[in-house]
């Protein structure tokens, strides 16, 4: 309820100044596509309800995990104001919203341990078993400002709401529910215009709030997530 109210809220302040800035300011709108190449990481620690010896005590699992991803498309809306003095052509004040594409896996490896069975009854288990566990990112959306700070030189600053789709072994240890994240977003680049066609080349980072979870076998996870990309812009301006 929280992740949606905010979307709504920063949807309609976006769509408010897009308007106004329209009616009382020069500008102009893109739309484009991005090519990205980004790293995630990710750390945190679940806290089970069976220990791996006793089979009564707590037992906590921390781990890293990281994740590199060579080709993540998206697509984006902006209105940038005109040019500023100091700033070349193209790269004026800018608003936008960019959406990303498909799904990618927050490790590059399936994370397992081995430890007591938690429900010998229910799953069948005894003894010791191993537990899987993977996520996935989908639905990464951004909305942000561009501001130029000398000739194509910007910086971008923003907010962005991320899916995790949690894919652990629930046969053994319950199912965790799928979460949405809300984000912070920095970035810096190079961006301008050649005719009609815009570009932009840019780092930027993403740091998301804490994903906490509890699983149907009242096991939970503490994890914290961001990321890291480099990307190229091309689009066109009306």
């Amino acid at each position: 309820e929280r992740v949606y109210t905010m979307k709504k809220i920063i949807i309609t302040v976006l769509a408010s100044i897009l308007i106004t800035s329209t009616a009382a300011f020069a500008g102009s709108i893109q739309i484009g596509a991005t090519v990205s190449s980004a790293f995630v990481d990710a750390s945190g620690e679940e806290k089970t309800t069976t220990g791996t010896v006793t089979g009564g005590a707590v037992n906590t699992n921390k781990a890293s995990v990281e994740n590199n991803f060579v080709t993540i498309p998206s697509v984006y809306a902006e209105y940038s104001f005109d040019d500023a003095s100091y700033a070349s052509e193209g790269n004026g004040i800018t608003l936008g919203v960019n959406y990303t594409f498909g799904s990618a896996d927050v490790s590059d490896k399936v994370s397992t341990r081995s430890e007591l069975a938690e429900d010998a009854a229910g799953s069948g288990s005894s003894g010791n078993v191993t537990y899987q566990a993977q996520a996935e990112l989908e639905n990464f959306v951004s909305y942000y400002i561009e501001v130029p700070v000398y000739q194509s030189l910007y910086v971008k600053a923003g907010m962005s709401t991320i899916d995790v789709i949690t894919k652990e072994d629930a046969d053994h240890e319950g199912s965790y529910s799928d979460a949405s994240l809300d984000g912070f977003d920095l970035g810096v680049g190079f961006k301008g215009n050649y005719g009609s066609y815009v570009w932009k080349v840019a780092y930027e980072e993403s740091d998301f709030d804490t994903l906490n979870l509890t699983s149907t076998t009242s096991n939970k996870i503490s994890a914290d997530i961001d990321t890291q990309q480099l990307a190229v812009s091309v689009g066109y301006r009306f």
